[in-house]
Parts: C-alpha cells; sequence; structure tokens
C-alpha cells in the first residue's frame, strides 16, 4: 500500500517547478513596478512643466515691475506706465494659478502601491499563510500588463 510514483512528482520537479513559479512572480513583480513607475514619472514631468512654466511667467512679470517702475519715476503722472503694470500684474497671476495646479498634481502623485500589495502577498505566501494569499490576491486591483506565461503562449 505504497504511494504510486505515477501520480506524485518527484522531489526535483517540484524543485523545479517552484524555481519556475519564483522566477515567473519576479519578473511579473518587476514588469508591474515599471508599469506604476512610468505612470508616476509622466505625471511628474506633467507637474514639473506647469512648474517650469510659473517660474519663466514669474521672472518674465518681475521684469515688467522692473520696467514699469522706471517708467513711474521717469514719467511722474504720464499713463503710460498704468499698461506695463497691468501686463505685469496679469503674468503674476499666470503664474501664480500655474504654481498651484502643480503643486497641486505633484502632491497627488503615487508610488507603486499594486507592485508592495504584489510583494507582501508574495511575502505572506512564502511565510505559509494560505489565507492571507487569498485576502491580499482578492484586494488587489487587475493588473495592466500580461504575465510572462500569457507573454510566451502568444
Amino acid at each position: 500500500m505504497g504511494v504510486s510514483q505515477d501520480r506524485d512528482p518527484s522531489l526535483g520537479q517540484l524543485f523545479t517547478q517552484v524555481t519556475t513559479d519564483v522566477q515567473t512572480l519576479v519578473r511579473d513583480q518587476i514588469a508591474l513596478t515599471k508599469v506604476e513607475i512610468s505612470s508616476s514619472a509622466k505625471q511628474a514631468v506633467g507637474s514639473s512643466a506647469m512648474l517650469i512654466a510659473a517660474g519663466t511667467l514669474g521672472f518674465l512679470g518681475f521684469i515688467f515691475l522692473l520696467i514699469t517702475a522706471a517708467y513711474g519715476l521717469i514719467a511722474a503722472g504720464v499713463w503710460e506706465w498704468a499698461a506695463f503694470l497691468i501686463v505685469a500684474v496679469v503674468l503674476i497671476i499666470i503664474a501664480a494659478i500655474l504654481a498651484l495646479v502643480g503643486k497641486k498634481r505633484l502632491e497627488n502623485i503615487k508610488g507603486p502601491e499594486r507592485a508592495i500589495a504584489s510583494l507582501e502577498a508574495t511575502k505572506t505566501a512564502l511565510q505559509g499563510d494560505a489565507q492571507g494569499v487569498i485576502d491580499a490576491a482578492t484586494t488587489m486591483p487587475a493588473l495592466p500588463f500580461k504575465s510572462s506565461k500569457e507573454h510566451a503562449a502568444g
């Protein structure tokens, strides 16, 4: 009444399967991390561009304020300087709006949350807590990429 060798895989086969599964898991987690970091980097570039635009407009506003002050002192009451003052104030308002929007967008950038959740699930699985893996897998969002096995299948 022994166990049949035909139905049970050998220790070597089990080790090979575990090694393959761990390699696939690591590759998929690296791919997930790349996707999330890429998304955050794109958002950071857009926000940085707004902050650069805000700095440029703020600098131009400062130049116009200086020109306005010079004309105001030279003209001493001539209305020509009022036009320069209006342009400078408008530029400064636009710069302030762009700076606030850019700052707000930078605050909303998130790290690789799904990759971290996936790593926690893997850690739990390697520690032998099957219920924790089921809980982690049911709360994890869907992955936006194909796994290594799906890529190999076509």
